[in-house]
């Protein structure tokens, strides 16, 4: 499969998306992976192309592929990587490799492109097919069901299958039945979000308000969240201003490794007037 950048519309991205999906779905199949303990990065690398894991010789990139036509090669990774971190740059290069060349390919992966989840090219579709290989919609499925939306819960999920904070919350908010938000913000700037279909209305673009967890936390007059905290509405959502009394729920917690802090919003309840 080649990338689509040119994808027009967010169906057809979402399309895409699930197309690379699949394709981690299919080389899980093929290893024989029935539950979290069964999913051996090395192992997978082998299958997806007789991928060898290699440590070291690295200094500012997180991982590397090298791999020819001959269904052989190399995925180096940075020497001393947590576990979390050294899995999923492992699976997001086996992405690469099973998605984007079946020839010659050397590439770099940095933290910055293992953070690109909302654009249109072959990072986020990496990242995509990493996120499904190592956390399996049909088995974090359950674990999201039926527990109030919470960052706690996404570190217990992403503790027990070994993965990273961010690529476990990305995971959550595909899963769950809850009416939830991801939102990624860059110092006090936001970067990106991703919400559930019914989540509305829309999430604020540019700054993070003052006046949310996160910002207080950016402001350095509180410490992340720890729990899910009220926040009003106009602090995350367009069309509420500082006079409305909507309030909503939020998460947030710094991830050093990305130097960026990760919210999670819930409306608990309709605050459409």
């Amino acid at each position: 499969m080649r990338a689509l950048s040119h994808l027009a519309t967010p169906a057809l991205w979402e399309a895409r998306r699930e197309e690379c999906r699949r394709a981690a779905r299919a080389l899980l199949a093929r290893t024989f992976v029935q539950k979290p303990s069964d999913i051996d990065v090395d192992a997978l690398a082998f299958e997806a192309g007789g991928l060898l894991i290699e440590e070291g010789g690295l200094e500012s990139a997180e991982g590397r592929l090298l791999a020819n036509g001959k269904q052989t090669g190399v995925i180096r990774v940075r020497a001393g990587m947590a576990l979390p971190r050294r899995r999923f740059t492992v699976a997001h290069e086996i992405g690469h490799r099973s998605l984007h060349s079946k020839g010659v390919i050397n590439h770099t992966d940095s933290p910055k492109t293992l953070a690109i989840w909302n654009d249109r090219g072959e990072e986020a579709e990496a990242n995509t097919f990493a996120a499904e290989l190592l956390l399996p919609t049909e088995m974090v499925l359950p674990r999201f069901t039926g527990h109030e939306p919470s960052i706690a819960l996404i570190e217990a999920v992403a503790s027990e299958f070994r993965t990273s904070r961010l690529s476990t919350a990305i995971q959550y908010i595909r899963c769950t039945n809850e009416v939830v938000a991801l939102v990624v913000s860059h110092g006090w700037d936001i970067e990106w979000s991703q919400r559930t279909k019914d989540f509305l209305p829309r999430i604020r673009t540019g700054r993070v308000s003052k006046d949310s967890a996160a910002g207080e936390r950016l402001a350095r007059i509180r410490p992340d969240s720890g729990r899910m905290v009220v926040t009003p509405a106009y602090a995350w959502l367009e069309g509420f201003d500082q006079n409305s009394n909507k309030d909503l729920k939020e998460d947030s917690v710094y991830l050093d490794y990305y130097d960026r802090t990760v919210t999670l919003l819930w409306l608990e309840d309709d605050i459409s007037d």
